[in-house]
């Protein structure tokens, strides 16, 4: 059997390698940018187009409209349930900090760019159908805000914060956002951190829940619509 401390090593040296590569790499931070930089012009292309096409003769293509404006606003609706009350829980529950927090710094790009291509659909579609899109264009300015600035910011924050820990010897415990050592966890570099991040990750979610509220509130409008029909 293969000593658990020989496993702890190597997987605070291999979050070293990672980290390491992440915060230093310019390419990788280069394409990020670019990347999200390109779904900010689709975003606002869709929503220029979406707006602009409020008089398109949706009389002609309501049906095709309507399918969708609920294939787009589901998937969005649909993920960030999961993403928010299901998937994050579990990984949370079941892998070491650090690792859940490489795996989260991976997966919430992909999600809100996900996010924000699908409300973006959602909102031209709704345009088209002459619909008010006010309530879909506040999801997507969450969206935006946490794409754009909260999660990269989070990302980095937590990369030094994983740096501290790593020095401390600590950051493999499951399901624990600190360390159970007082004197590790009381670390003056750390709590700064862990602050910080704490701020950071609590306005992201609080703008995820916000979107999801409004979300709920949109259903609500698309059942009556169907209803009426």
């Amino acid at each position: 059997l293969v000593p658990r401390s020989f496993l702890i090593s190597t997987e605070l040296l291999f979050e070293t390698m990672t980290d390491t590569a992440e915060a230093a790499s310019p390419a990788g931070a280069i394409n990020s940018q670019v990347l999200r930089s390109s779904v900010l012009v689709v975003v606002i292309g869709a929503s220029i187009a979406g707006t602009a096409g409020s008089t398109f003769a949706a009389n002609d293509y309501s049906h095709e409209l309507t399918l969708l404006h609920l294939l787009a606003f589901t998937s969005w609706f649909g993920c960030s349930i999961w993403v928010s009350f299901v998937g994050g829980i579990i990984m949370f529950n079941n892998l070491p900090r650090h690792v859940f927090g490489r795996l989260q710094s991976k997966l919430f790009p992909a999600y809100f760019i996900f996010s924000a291509l699908a409300v973006s659909i959602a909102i031209a579609s709704a345009a088209a159908l002459g619909w008010d899109i006010k309530s879909l264009a506040a999801i997507l300015v969450t969206i935006m805000a946490n794409l754009l600035y909260l999660e990269p910011e989070t990302t980095r924050v937590m990369i030094l914060r994983h740096a501290v820990e790593r020095r401390l010897g600590t950051g493999h415990e499951i399901g624990q956002l600190k360390p159970s050592d007082p004197a590790k966890a009381n670390d003056p570099e750390l709590r700064a951190l862990s602050k910080q991040f704490g701020v950071l990750h609590g306005v992201s979610a609080t703008l995820n829940l916000v979107a999801l509220g409004i979300g709920c509130f949109w259903l609500n409008f698309c059942a009556r619509r169907m209803g009426e029909k």
